[in-house]
């Protein structure tokens, strides 16, 4: 349940704390947004949800209320107490982790027996390092709803379903294709839905992900492969592809066999150029063990 500013204020005043910048502490105050997060994330009481910084537990509050178990990780040691006391008792729904997201490892915190989602009003400052851990974990998640930063959302979906945004391309874009049967922005946040409110717009991001198995099935190789090609290039993402790659002698022979341009740069592939590229570049045994091929 959303609170109205001077009620987070009284809260944040009894507890010793004010909005940290460095955590980036910025509060939803408006329930339709709150609304639109916990429908797209579709929670089952069978679910494991995972919540970072959930600060006061405006978000946490309505994930506990769907059933699902909600494991959060809280870097703010002011808060700790706070939201044990707040969702602690209530069925052993509520599993809290003092830390900085970025350093602990999530699969020791999730369950092993339950599929599980990320839905999280995220700090922007670990918004691109969150979706890559939730999407590339050894065990993904099912789902990502989160809220970060409209030009990173935007970002995240400039390569998926083979579109190309070559102004949006970027390692973050072409992760989220490789990795995702679908994504979507579920709405747009004005700044005036937080306290206090931050200086850019923000999103909601609805991400599907497939599993690791799928992910093979679709590329024909093994995606970790097509990122490791990718960030070779993205290191010079205004070059041409196939000077960065060293690939100049090859490069009009390569270029026609994923129908590019010898002068193309990384930006302006698809995920499945991509895909071809590093296909075309790993031998067939390489191939075949990453599909678990004898």
């Amino acid at each position: 349940m959303v609170r109205a500013p001077r009620d987070i204020k009284a809260t944040l005043a009894s507890l010793g704390a004010r909005p940290e910048k460095a955590f980036g502490q910025n509060f939803l105050i408006d329930a339709t947004v709150l609304g639109s997060v916990v429908e797209a994330a579709e929670l089952s009481s069978r679910e494991a949800v995972l919540e970072i910084g959930p600060g006061l537990g405006v978000l946490t509050e309505d994930l506990l209320a769907t059933g699902a178990s909600v494991y959060a990780i809280e870097r703010d040691r002011k808060f700790i107490d706070y939201l044990l006391s707040t969702f602690g008792p209530k069925g052993q729904k509520f599993f809290l982790t003092q830390g900085d997201a970025a350093r602990l490892d999530w699969n020791e915190l999730l369950p092993e027996d339950r599929p599980w989602k990320l839905v999280s009003n995220l700090p922007y400052a670990i918004s691109s390092y969150s979706l890559r851990t939730a999407l590339w974990a050894p065990r993904p998640a099912t789902r990502v709803v989160v809220m970060l930063q409209r030009e990173v959302a935007e970002r995240a979906l400039a390569l998926l379903n083979n579109k190309v945004d070559s102004s949006q391309a970027s390692l973050l874009s072409l992760m989220v294709a490789l990795s995702c049967a679908s994504g979507s922005i579920v709405r747009r946040v004005a700044p005036g839905s937080f306290f206090p409110p931050p200086k850019v717009e923000s999103a909601v991001l609805l991400l599907a992900p497939l599993s690791h198995v799928e992910r093979r099935t679709r590329w024909g190789i093994d995606p970790e492969s097509i990122m490791t090609l990718a960030k070779r290039a993205f290191a010079h993402p205004r070059k041409q592809l196939f000077s960065t790659l060293g690939l100049r002698e090859r490069a009009e022979e390569l270029a026609t066999a994923i129908s590019a341009t010898k002068e193309v740069r990384p930006e302006a592939l698809s995920a499945s150029q991509w895909a071809a590229l590093t296909r075309l570049l790993t031998p067939s045994t390489e191939r075949s063990l990453a599909h678990g091929d004898k």
